[in-house]
């Protein structure tokens, strides 16, 4: 038997991170955008490989060590290739834009920084002394943060919810399970093989004929459930060092979220967060009216068992509104 090497984690250049966590359609691509616009801020970038790392660990197809310091190592990358500009989203109408971006200046002026080792120290001792936040966008990474992983709990956080009546909608309006099932090439799903057919692997191995047999509006509330749930975790509430955000307050009350946004931080707001809040259409006005449309056209869709399994849902987002919401 070879000999099991333990991989070591990765000391960071700095850890001032923001994990913005939350379920597809929550409204993090949002948060981080509005964090983005915040003083001594870098811009947003997307990690949807993280939680992947996470996953395979925990099905035993990848060393947890090995996962931590993949994860640990991309994050330094990914610092150090920021201020080369490399990766960056430049296109001008993306929300994760550097041109929403406080620092959008700094990204254009850094595109005529050559790749050499002298220019990388330089790098390397500018982020040791200014520590400039660097927001993260993560999909259900930290309901899979515990045990092994809990060193990551250690970070900031931001877990955004938003009410499942608005993500159901969302997904079925967009057919984004139907995508993932047929393995779309724009969905990142993984599928798993088993007695000769492909299973989305956030479906358990117990639910797999139960899957195969449902039709689509219970296959979308199995994909709402496996995804949203550990999101109402009790254990997740617990996490120190976590703001959690649910997007119906942000849409009604934008400079209020944004000022708590700020506070947890530790930074302060710029010139260019108002214009942001405005781009992002912030304050939304006609919330109860589009959750009405949402309500009413997913019921006259579904069973009323099936109504129930998404009203249930919604019941358990409301009592965490009710505790940690506005």
């Amino acid at each position: 038997m070879p000999q099991k090497i333990k991989i070591l984690k990765k000391k960071l250049l700095h850890n001032n991170f923001v994990f913005v966590d939350g379920v597809s359609k929550s409204g993090k691509i949002v948060v981080s955008t509005i964090i983005s616009s915040l003083k001594n801020c870098e811009n947003q970038s997307y990690q949807d490989r993280f939680s992947d790392y996470l996953k395979f660990a925990k099905l035993k197809l990848l060393d947890n060590d090995l996962a931590i310091a993949t994860i640990l190592r991309d994050m330094q990358m990914l610092m150090i290739e920021n201020r080369l500009s490399r990766f960056l989203n430049f296109r001008k109408h993306d929300l994760s834009s550097v041109n929403n971006s406080f620092k959008k200046n700094d990204y254009y002026k850094n595109l005529r920084i050559n790749d050499n080792e002298y220019e990388i120290e330089k790098i390397i001792k500018n982020l040791k002394r200014s520590k400039t936040l660097i927001p993260m966008v993560v999909d259900d990474f930290f309901p899979n943060c515990f045990e092994s992983f809990k060193y990551f709990c250690e970070f900031k956080k931001i877990i955004m919810l938003r009410n499942p009546i608005g993500i159901f909608y969302e997904y079925y309006n967009r057919n984004r399970i139907d995508k993932q099932i047929k393995q779309h090439p724009w969905q990142n799903c993984f599928h798993y093989e088993k007695d000769n057919k492909r299973v989305p692997w956030y479906i358990v191995p117990r639910d797999i004929r139960k899957f195969h047999s449902a039709k689509k509006i219970e296959k979308y509330l199995m994909s709402i459930n496996s995804q949203y749930k550990p999101y109402f975790s009790d254990r997740i509430f617990k996490i120190q060092n976590t703001k959690f955000i649910f997007i119906e307050d942000l849409w009604e009350s934008p400079k209020f979220i944004t000022n708590l946004i700020a506070k947890f931080l530790k930074t302060k707001e710029t010139k260019f967060t108002k214009s942001i809040l405005k781009k992002l259409d912030l304050p939304r006005l006609n919330i109860n009216n589009n959750y009405e449309k949402q309500f009413y056209y997913l019921k006259n869709i579904m069973s009323n068992s099936e109504f129930k399994k998404l009203l249930d849902l919604e019941n358990e987002y409301k009592k965490k509104k009710m505790i940690y919401g506005l």
